[in-house]
């Protein structure tokens, strides 16, 4: 099962990963202004949003 790994000291909380994920693993935690992973179960490990992320906050391991 794939790892999702966010670097919250590089996250900007665009909201990028949330709009690529195919399978929504991720939405915005408008209280701390960051990305949180929701469904990290459902990951696909398709990378887009690791491939997306112009902060190089997200990590997949496989």
């Amino acid at each position: 099962m794939p790892k999702i790994n966010v670097d919250f000291d590089k996250c900007t909380g665009c909201g990028t990963c949330a709009d690529v994920c195919p399978q929504s693993c991720f939405e915005l935690d408008s209280e701390a202004g960051k990305t949180k992973v929701v469904n990290e179960d459902e990951c696909l490990a398709c990378r887009a949003c690791e491939s997306q992320c112009e902060q190089q906050a997200i990590n997949i391991e496989e």
